[in-house]
């Protein structure tokens, strides 16, 4: 009687583990800096998709970090396991093999066409793109319309920043990149008057927390959905959105 009692509560202790495992300890997320999304100043992460996370987090009494490197190195680290998942992800086919996407992600980006001021091209769809050299940034996607296309060039860089340049020098006739990244890159560089937008978006895309595929990490991933979804819905996310003074090129994660 003793041993089976010993059994069945050995078997409980290690069913709880994890819970009490995760809490004690800080999750640390891969990613690239993604300003004004998530990004790091003076060795401090800020940005709203980050500050969203923390406050989902809290409520969870879990901590984490982020580490920021170039995202296909993001990638390469939470596929081997060296990091417990990737912060701010597209969902694909591909990636749902080796991660898990909690069902509500952090918020909406929209892809946009970026372009010289002086040049009077228009971007009406992915034909209007037809023969032109559009730079990208490196392990980003863009819908699978306009990564599939074969009327036109890509040209890969590692920063839409890169990109401008290459805009700005000839080298290259436009840049697919995320609106609010775009515009926020703009003006640290001081070419708002150089650089305009195209008002027709390319894309708009849900980014996500992506887990890897850990024991326990799936419980972890829907708590996180729940409590991400209700905060959403309720007064606080107005509030907090109200205090971050987002800018008009982001879309709300309020519900």
């Amino acid at each position: 009687m003793k041993i089976r009692y010993k059994l069945i509560t050995l078997i409980t202790i290690l069913l709880l583990a994890p819970q009490y495992v995760f809490a004690a300890r800080q999750l640390t997320f891969a990613t690239d800096p993604f300003p004004p999304y998530y990004y790091e100043e003076d060795g401090i992460p800020r940005g709203l998709q980050y500050e969203l996370a923390k406050i989902v987090f809290d409520k969870m009494h879990l901590s984490f970090k982020l580490i920021f490197v170039p995202w296909k190195r993001a990638l390469l680290m939470a596929e081997s396991g060296k990091v417990d998942g990737i912060f701010g992800l597209r969902k694909t086919e591909e990636r749902q093999r080796w991660l898990i996407y909690p069902e509500e992600p952090l918020m909406n980006v929209v892809t946009v066409i970026f372009k010289r001021a002086d040049d009077p091209f228009e971007y009406n769809g992915i034909q209007s793109l037809k023969g032109k050299k559009v730079g990208i940034t490196k392990g980003y996607t863009y819908g699978s319309n306009f990564d599939n296309s074969t009327l036109f060039e890509k040209e890969q860089v590692s920063s839409i920043r890169h990109n401008f340049l290459k805009l700005l020098a000839g080298r290259i006739d436009l840049v697919a990149g995320y609106r609010a990244v775009g515009v926020n890159t703009m003006a640290n560089m001081n070419l708002q008057e150089r650089i305009a937008i195209c008002p027709n978006n390319v894309y708009t895309t849900a980014l996500y927390i992506g887990f890897t595929k850990v024991p326990g990490y799936g419980r972890i991933s829907q708590k996180f959905s729940k409590e991400l979804n209700e905060f959403k819905k309720s007064i606080d996310c107005n509030d907090f959105i109200r205090k971050m003074d987002i800018p008009k090129e982001m879309i709300t994660p309020c519900k």
